[in-house]
């Protein structure tokens, strides 16, 4: 798995991947489908954005990239990915997470993050 597949994609596309992915549907042939999935893709990465936060912000890898004055996208894809794939989540859907992560900004996204439960 590389995260380059999904670099250079757009957030919609990502968002579709994500919705296809969750849904297990793979990636839908007609524009119906696709549609559908980018909606389904970026309700679910609204509504989880709290429990992500929780999983994400508060792990040291992390936080060690949340004081640094520059922003790397690569290595906060690379930081937020590992995270993610320690904590169990599937190889496609971690890498299209840590790249929609990273593209909101580290410092942003883990503002007024809750505490861990």
């Amino acid at each position: 798995m590389t995260l380059d597949l999904y670099l250079d994609k757009t957030d919609d596309e990502l968002f579709e991947l994500l919705g296809a992915g969750l849904l297990d549907d793979g990636l839908g042939i007609s524009p119906a489908d696709r549609g559908a999935n980018r909606r389904f893709g970026k309700q679910w990465f609204e509504h989880k954005h709290r429990d992500l936060q929780r999983k994400i912000c508060h792990q040291e890898r992390v936080q060690g990239l949340l004081g640094t004055t520059g922003s790397d996208r690569v290595l906060d894809t690379a930081a937020v990915y590992e995270v993610l794939q320690h904590l169990g989540e599937e190889p496609a859907t971690a890498g299209v997470l840590a790249v929609l992560v990273a593209r909101i900004g580290l410092g942003s996204f883990c503002a007024n993050a809750p505490a861990p439960s």
